[in-house]
């Protein structure tokens, strides 16, 4: 038996009596063997073995072997008559300490693992196993045997932190947050409250400064929401956190959201700047045994009505919140299928020559045609689309398709008619707008100068140079820029300058109001001098009465759109109108 190694005491004599092979003469050669040959039986084990006199209440250590020096790095001498509770230093706050106080006394075989310390003072997982060895109904001894797992330990917390925080932050990651968020402790009265918050426009300080400089943005948030104590933290998103915290009363909760407010409200010190962030803010106080996913949910509801706001408002969840958000979600399913099932449709407004009378085109205004609620306006849907980025799919299909609309009605036409169609502002910047608008002319045939973009003045409001070649392409291309609604919102004449525009819509507000309103009189005729000045066709929208028309036309606007000319109509019902409408009335100045 000299000179063999053994993992462990207990694997050799119980399971050697156990043994199929094993005879009594075997045996009863066994309990011949001497103290010293069990005792160098012992010494050879890689485990340290430690022996305890159990008859002592104390349980001092009478014996230690040499994989126990090697362990711990006492000698022998050091360790007799101590217990050995003295290898966890002060480190006494451990649950496993009552399991194994509980097993001895109860004389029943334990297994634990502790953190202890050597002699130098270094943490190391140690796994031990403690075997009561009575005696006539007393225990005599108490065998321990110890391994070193602090490799094994250290893995697993490796895996641990992989699987369940976010390698960025150190903070939890959205799943470990609602697994933890379950487990934590909580009594009947005490109320959960869930708050999540969002770095507003983090993507313009990633353009801006650099990635870098967003993940340090990001430490340094999760640092000073960690610093504030609350029970959990999670990165749940790019640039979202959760947090929760148990509290008593509601004014708890709001004294959180307070400190929040305020660790979140300095400066952020980053490499290479310096810069003030603002953040959207949402949160719910639920009830003790609520769903934690649930929870979750919720305030990432709430999260979205303060990302909405101008100045992100915290907001709180709240049963309306949830209904809109489960409308929300439906709608948006919806969407999803109207788009695969081409469930869109284009209705025609005329616009007309206001010295002639003549058609002269019209815009395209589009139309869900919804399998339950009938026709849609775009105001039911259009924003949906365009946060859900389903506006791309649905903008080139509509280009596509007015271009296609456009090169019917003007097959037989001496003098074509014009289409003007809405562009989105999320299309100049996640799609290639230009290679889009040359496929509908491509694969309708059409003039590209039948058909106008028409921009919003907040596309405008954002000048970028890249937006500025994108308009002169197109420009480059003979398609017509409209900027709508001219004359609310960011109403500014130097986009009429700057950009290389074709036509001028005058907001339908500012013409039904101009009899009223003075000043509304001088924006709308300042409006058309400039555009006249400058060579631009200008469309007064709106226009509802032989009255406004009238004043419109007295102040030389040539061109106007509204319900007085005509309702949005069917496309058939427009090429009707359309091949009514002799060519000896068509205006001798159509759009560009």
């Amino acid at each position: 038996m000299t000179g063999k190694k053994f993992t462990a005491i207990d694997r050799f004599l119980p399971n050697f009596a156990k043994s199929e092979r094993a005879r009594p003469e075997h045996l009863n050669e066994l309990a011949r063997m001497s103290a010293e040959a069990i005792g160098a039986v012992i010494e050879e084990i890689d485990e340290g073995v430690l022996i305890a006199d159990a008859s002592d209440p104390n349980l001092p250590l009478i014996h230690a072997n040499r994989a126990f020096e090697t362990i711990t790095g006492y000698s022998r001498n050091e360790a007799i008559g101590k217990n050995c509770r003295y290898l966890q230093g002060s480190d006494r706050l451990q649950p496993e300490i009552a399991r194994m106080r509980e097993a001895i006394s109860e004389l029943n075989p334990v297994a634990v693992t502790l953190r202890n310390y050597r002699k130098d003072g270094r943490l190391f997982w140690n796994s031990i196993r403690l075997f009561p060895l009575p005696a006539q109904g007393k225990m005599t001894y108490l065998v321990g045997l110890i391994r070193d797992v602090t490799d094994l330990h250290l893995s697993a917390e490796r895996i641990d932190q992989a699987e369940h925080h976010d390698q960025l932050t150190g903070s939890l990651n959205r799943y470990a947050f609602v697994e933890r968020l379950e487990a934590l402790p909580m009594r009947s009265v005490q109320l959960p409250v869930i708050i999540k918050i969002n770095v507003a426009q983090f993507e313009d300080i990633n353009t801006s400064y650099g990635f870098d400089v967003g993940d340090a943005l990001l430490q340094q948030t999760a640092q000073r929401l960690q610093a504030l104590g609350p029970d959990l933290i999670a990165r749940t998103g790019g640039d979202e956190f959760a947090i929760a915290c148990i509290v008593d009363r509601r004014e708890q909760a709001v004294a959180w959201l307070d400190r929040i407010g305020i660790a979140l409200g300095q400066r952020f010190t980053l490499p290479g700047a310096s810069i003030e962030v603002r953040f959207a803010t949402g949160f719910v106080i639920g009830q003790a045994g609520d769903n934690a996913i649930s929870l979750l949910r919720q305030a990432g509801t709430a999260l979205h009505h303060s990302r909405r706001t101008r100045l992100r408002e915290v907001k709180e969840f709240d049963t309306v919140d949830q209904r809109r958000s489960v409308q929300r979600q439906r709608l948006t399913n919806e969407l999803q299928q109207a788009v695969a099932n081409k469930e869109f449709l284009f209705h025609y407004q005329p616009r007309v020559d206001l010295r002639t009378g003549a058609l002269i085109g019209a815009e395209a205004l589009l139309r869900w045609n919804h399998g339950v609620f009938g026709l849609q306006r775009p105001d039911r849907f259009i924003e949906l689309a365009e946060d859900t980025g389903l506006i791309l799919d649905i903008g080139h299909w509509g280009r596509c398709e007015v271009a296609r609309f456009a090169a019917e009605v003007n097959r037989h036409r001496e003098t074509p008619l014009h289409f003007s169609v809405n562009v989105a502002a999320i299309e100049l910047t996640h799609r290639d707008i230009v290679a889009s608008v040359q496929d509908a002319v491509n694969e309708s045939r059409a003039d590209p100068a039948w058909l106008t973009l028409e921009l919003t003045e907040r596309m405008l409001a954002e000048e970028t140079p890249k937006l500025m070649a994108i308009f002169h392409q197109l420009r480059e291309l003979r398609v017509g820029l409209s900027v709508d609604d001219f004359g609310v919102g960011y109403s500014s004449f130097r986009y009429i300058g700057q950009y290389p525009l074709t036509e001028i819509k005058i907001d339908r507000c500012l013409v039904g109001e101009m009899s009223q309103s003075p000043a509304k009189r001088i924006i709308v005729g300042a409006t058309i001098e400039i555009g006249r000045e400058l060579g631009l066709d200008i469309v007064a929208e709106g226009i509802e009465t032989e009255a406004q028309k009238d004043a419109i036309r007295a102040m030389n606007c040539p061109f106007g759109q509204g319900y007085l000319f005509g309702a949005p109509v069917e496309p058939d019902v427009f090429k009707a109108l359309a091949g009514t409408t002799s060519d000896s009335k068509t205006s001798d100045k159509a759009p560009r």
